[in-house]
């Protein structure tokens, strides 16, 4: 069985297990820009998530959000057929690098082999391995799509920049203190996905670690 993101048993969970993450979601959930809890997407939703995990691959937030906008126009729904039938041409000319036409028309061309229709009843690692066949998606972009077009509960990315930055302060850790740093993250779960979001509001609404 799948379960769901539940607020409150992760609230009572940190409260008994962690109180600085239990700190760090109470701040985030009563900011004046709360975060928001992820919502499953439908599967007909699931291609255009990795469509904006693509574009938004190696470049800047607001230029990212620029491409997505004129991409989006120039498709109108964002589907497999849809990037099929564009000339890659004329997603060049949107903005988008050769090697990231390459891998959408690639991932079009494929994306109806895929088991997408299950992912909503298959365990994550299941998902990742699925993903991560397709061009252009590796470990972080699968955990990305579970957290945020699956809304799966128990999801933490190692690989995520400002999580581990965030990580780093608030519990003073050093990168170095890997057992600890596995420890904590350990004893989050099955919460992992709310943590993640704690600490991300905080990169969002604090300094920025150098």
């Amino acid at each position: 069985m799948i379960r769901r993101i539940d607020i409150n048993a992760a609230t009572a969970h940190f409260k008994q297990h962690d109180l600085m993450m239990h700190g760090l979601l109470t701040q985030a959930l009563t900011a004046p820009h709360p975060i928001a809890l992820p919502q499953q997407k439908a599967p007909e939703q699931y291609f255009h998530s990795i469509v904006t995990s693509i574009i938004s691959q190696q470049i800047s937030t607001k230029a990212a959000a620029s491409i997505r906008g004129r991409v989006e126009t120039l498709l109108g729904t964002v589907s497999p057929d849809s990037v099929l039938a564009t000339p890659e041409t004329d997603l060049r000319a949107a903005g988008l690098s050769p090697q990231k036409v390459k891998y959408l028309t690639h991932n079009a061309a494929i994306w109806e082999t895929l088991p997408y229709q299950e992912f909503s009843q298959l365990p994550d690692e299941a998902v990742i391995a699925t993903l991560t066949k397709l061009y252009g998606i590796g470990r972080w972009t699968a955990e990305m799509f579970l957290m945020f077009s699956l809304a799966r509960p128990d999801v933490f990315s190692y690989g995520d920049l400002g999580l581990m930055q965030s990580l780093y302060r608030n519990y003073q850790y050093h990168p170095h203190y890997k057992r600890k740093i596995t420890r904590t993250v350990e004893g989050w779960a099955p919460h992992r996905t709310v943590a993640s979001l704690a600490l991300w509001h905080t990169v969002d609404n604090g300094p920025v670690l150098l």
